[in-house]
């Protein structure tokens, strides 16, 4: 008896109090939160890695750079797009788009050099036109979503107009998707099949953190058979340091006039995108956008290309297949797209982790892009067809449709004897689809009524 006061005096000292006990759960659940929205994090930068990626390697061919300078624009693109796709959804436009780098942009710049090269005018001036080209482009870009451009414009972007933008993305990055699928020899396609398959099964038939890290979890499955394969070796040649990309990189901006109309005119018709992406976002959301919004997305997206000239990078735009992503995995919290935006820039500033996810194999790449690239297309035709489909309606979308999907399947050579600035619009079926619909629409297809709401 003697020791049980001792006994339950010790008890005392060293029992936890509610309040310990409370604060300790609050500490569990705020680490299993914040693990998991780095999973989440890291599925976004691996869901778009692949569509990152790919505007640098081709350009580093097309504007003949050092393996300096390759480094460089690729750290730079990782950098821009993960910056960037932060801005936007704290300050700009808000929704979980990311914001990285449209094919548009460096096709654009591919035209620019196939022009001036065979007239004597050194790759090297053509680089710096680029940048000064990038630069005035941008502002004008800013100084159109600070004047509310979209606000005055949003009467054209009905859901006809929008349904045919969606859906030409759909197939303009789908045809990206099936070559790096099929593109690179037997087992890299099976395994791709089956990483495919994997995160369709996984998006259909599970809950919880295990559907919306789905395509994660494919992607890791499938890259680890490749490796264990012997198909898909990784090379890191970078020290794991910091190293920040370059001001500049291709010299001193210079001014030309062809250059900055071209690049110029380019931005200013990305602005379906612009509005076609948030829409989309919207209807995967299912909360409006208020319309001040969309212009500061667009100013957003001008800073981030005034920065993308500056730094000799790729100008952006915000992705419409981020919709997608959102839609199969149904995860539309901020937290880990915020997380996926810090690890952007990380894969910027340190090179050894961006070598790691620039290995990641095309074709796995490619898989799981098809599944968002499904969602897309299904969210394009769904708002193309919200009102009743009558002849007039018919026509717009049929033939924007079309037209769009037409020019994607012409050859590069039909192009030849137009000029550069001309021919980077008219060779994009997205952008002259969409015009197209808009002009049948609002024109030639004008109905007596008003049309539907953007």
């Amino acid at each position: 008896m003697g020791h049980s006061r001792n006994d339950s005096h010790d008890d005392r000292i060293f029992s936890t109090s509610p309040w310990e006990r409370d604060s300790s759960a609050r500490n569990v659940a705020m680490g299993a939160q914040m693990a998991q929205s780095l999973v989440l994090g890291l599925q976004w930068v691996v869901f778009h890695a692949g569509i990152v990626i790919s505007g640098p390697v081709i350009l580093a061919k097309g504007l003949s750079l050092t393996p300096s300078q390759t480094t460089n624009l690729m750290q730079i693109t990782f950098v821009v797009t993960g910056l960037g796709s932060i801005f936007q959804v704290l300050v700009g436009h808000r929704k979980m788009l990311v914001e990285g780098p449209a094919v548009p942009w460096w096709v654009a710049y591919l035209a620019l050099a196939t022009v001036a090269l065979p007239v004597g005018i050194a790759i090297e001036v053509v680089r710096t036109n680029i940048e000064g080209a990038m630069i005035v482009g941008g502002a004008v870009v800013v100084s159109a979503g600070f004047a509310g451009i979209i606000r005055r414009l949003r009467f054209l972007f009905t859901h006809r107009i929008t349904g045919v933008l969606l859906t030409l993305i759909a197939i303009q990055t789908s045809s990206v998707a099936i070559r790096g699928l099929v593109g690179h020899g037997l087992v890299p396609f099976v395994i791709g099949v089956l990483v495919l398959l994997t995160a369709v099964v996984l998006l259909t038939r599970t809950r919880g953190l295990v559907r919306n890290s789905a395509i994660l979890v494919s992607v890791a499955v499938g890259w680890g058979a490749m490796a264990l394969l012997g198909v898909a070796p990784v090379e890191l040649t970078k020290a794991a340091v910091v190293d920040l990309p370059a001001i500049l990189p291709w010299g001193r901006p210079t001014f030309e006039f062809g250059s900055i109309f071209t690049l110029t005119l380019l931005g200013l018709l990305l602005i379906p995108n612009q509005v076609g992406s948030i829409k989309a976002m919207e209807q995967v959301a299912g909360k409006e956008t208020a319309p001040r919004d969309y212009d500061r997305g667009l100013a957003t997206t001008g800073l981030v290309c005034t920065a993308a000239g500056l730094f000799g990078g790729i100008g952006t735009a915000p992705f419409a297949i981020s919709a997608g992503l959102v839609s199969v995995t149904r995860e539309r919290t901020n937290g880990g797209f915020l997380i996926g935006g810090i690890l952007f820039v990380v894969l910027g500033v340190v090179p050894v982790l961006g070598e790691l996810f620039s290995a990641i194999p095309v074709s796995i790449a490619s898989a799981v892009l098809l599944i968002s690239v499904s969602s897309l297309a299904m969210i394009g035709l769904e708002s193309a067809t919200q009102a009743v489909l009558d002849v007039r309606a018919s026509f717009v979308i049929g033939l924007g449709l079309l037209v769009g999907t037409g020019i994607m399947f012409l050859p590069s050579t039909v192009w030849s004897g137009i000029p550069g600035w001309l021919s980077s619009v008219l060779s994009n079926g997205v952008i002259t689809g969409t015009i197209t619909a808009i002009v049948l629409e609002q024109s030639v297809l004008r109905s007596g009524r008003s049309s539907d709401p953007a």
